[in-house]
């Protein structure tokens, strides 16, 4: 049975709903990205590059990394697929709760998923728990400790659903361990720009088990469009991962539109700021009606739904939101979350107020 576990699947809905299940940038995407996606649709009539020569350059440019030591896909999910094909893990470590990709792709290929705990915990012990877990092995274990840590280690910063973010030092300390062990670390940051923490691109220069992942889907809402990127020095890594898609993965639109994207730094800290005025506005007066709000620096929100809601056995917030058309995203596919968490993304301010009505109407009765 095909399973579809992620937000914005809008299509069977009679009528679109107002779609907070997706964590999207609020303020759209920017009119020269959109324009320069037209007029490659419109005008390119040859196979897209399938070195993305271009636009690896301007992504080299905006972020520093050499552009032989990056490679663009079809979004962030089809580049950590092709890394879960190129190592074929046994065993990988992942947050709980945490994107549900990390572990779907690997079990693809015959990994068992172990986990380390990130909710309600600081960023100290997030990083203390990540260093035990792989350095753990059985006390009466003969093998080398490289032998029995896990291959892939999956970092989300800030992590989805919760929102808690390391900071590049951090991922930075964790490297240099998995540097030594052999562990391949994937650090997903397609959330980061809506933070004001710097990227761990710079550490991959360091480790060659650092991979970066990233794509343009959130921050400039091309989630249509499908164009993500990684970054790693390991060139022989890359260019395996490279074989396995097809060679014209990458769309010219999509190519067309990451170039300009690369150039739109006003827009991004326009929408940062955007994002941290709404959020706080959402937080604010979500707490104010019993909903716990786990404290997030990204654009969305996890919320835990008040245990008065469902006392009688009735319908919890999901499903009351979406019978006022508002779509949240279901939590259940996160390790350790049930149907009574929920994840919403921030939005613009009249869809925000709006949800704040529809929830005082459900938990006011």
């Amino acid at each position: 049975m095909r399973n579809y576990e992620h937000g914005g699947d809008v299509y069977a809905e009679d009528k679109r709903p107002v779609d907070f299940s997706v964590n999207l940038n609020p303020l759209g995407m920017p009119e020269p990205v959109l324009e320069a996606a037209q007029k490659a649709a419109a005008e390119e009539l040859s196979y897209p590059d399938p070195f993305c020569r271009k636009l690896t350059a301007a992504l080299s440019e905006r972020y520093g990394v050499p552009a032989e030591n990056m490679l663009c896909g079809n979004g962030a999910s089809d580049l950590l697929l092709r890394l879960c094909a190129v190592l074929k893990p046994k065993k990988v470590l992942v947050p709980r709760p945490g994107f549900s990709e990390y572990e779907r792709c690997a079990s693809l290929f015959g990994a068992s998923a172990q986990y380390y705990d990130v909710l309600g915990k600081t960023s100290k012990q997030v990083t203390e728990e990540i260093k035990k877990k792989l350095t753990w092995a059985p006390p009466d274990c003969a093998q080398t400790l490289a032998a029995t840590a896990p291959q892939m280690l999956f970092i989300c910063r800030p992590n989805n659903p919760d929102g808690s973010m390391l900071s590049a030092e951090q991922v930075a300390d964790i490297a240099e361990l998995c540097e030594r062990i052999g562990t391949l670390l994937v650090v997903d940051e397609c959330f980061l720009e809506f933070t004001e923490g710097k990227s761990a691109a710079e550490f991959t220069k360091d480790y060659r088990t650092l991979v970066i992942v990233n794509a343009f889907t959130k921050t400039y809402s091309m989630a249509g469009l499908r164009l993500g990127f990684m970054f790693c020095s390991d060139e022989e890594l890359l260019d395996k991962a490279y074989s396995f898609a097809s060679p014209w993965s990458v769309s010219a639109p999509a190519q067309a539109a990451g170039i300009a994207a690369c150039k739109e730094r006003d827009f991004l800290q326009k929408a940062r700021e955007f994002v941290r005025v709404q959020r706080d506005f959402l937080r604010e007066n979500l707490a104010d009606l019993g909903v716990k709000v786990f404290p997030s620096e990204a654009n969305f929100l996890l919320l835990k739904e008040p245990d008065s809601l469902r006392k009688d056995g009735g319908k919890g917030a999901r499903e009351l939101l979406a019978e006022r058309g508002i779509k949240v995203r279901d939590c259940r596919s996160f390790a350790g979350l049930d149907d009574t968490y929920i994840r919403i993304g921030v939005r613009t301010e009249e869809e925000n107020k709006a949800l704040i009505e529809a929830l005082k109407e459900i938990l006011n009765g």
